[in-house]
């Protein structure tokens, strides 16, 4: 099984490679904390919380290669507002997601060897920055 990104108003689903890898998996944490405080007393004060969305899932893999004409489909995703999605993990594991447009949703995308005139098969390596919802 591979990655895939559905959307949830349409039901469109792209798939993607297998073997982008979720490079930021393991430097979230639930935890929201303050940065510590202290008093005049010399105590100290941290605030935490647990955040309830927002974990980022960013997948990337030079030797991931992804079709132009896939590219083309998920960069006017970008621009839908509000726009839902469904990422479904290769171990079937899913997660309610949309683009962190806040940053460079589609970023790194390369073509593996550029040729003009480009074709919609051509294969290009990218970045997705995605985040829960």
């Amino acid at each position: 099984m591979s990655w895939s990104l559905k959307r949830n108003d349409t039901n469109e689903t792209i798939a993607l490679p297998t073997d982008l890898q979720w490079v930021d998996e393991f430097q979230w944490s639930k935890i929201a904390q303050s940065a510590p405080e202290y008093s005049i007393t010399g105590s100290m004060f941290i605030q935490q919380g647990t955040k309830k969305a927002g974990r980022p899932i960013t997948l990337s893999g030079d030797w991931a290669w992804v079709q132009r004409n896939d590219l083309t489909i998920l960069r006017s995703w970008c621009d839908v507002p509000k726009l839902t999605m469904t990422l479904t993990h290769p171990d079937s594991q899913t997660s309610t997601v949309m683009w962190r447009l806040h940053e460079t949703a589609l970023d790194n995308t390369n073509p593996v060897d550029y040729q003009a005139p480009e074709e919609d098969t051509d294969p290009y390596t990218a970045t997705f920055k995605l985040m829960t919802i």
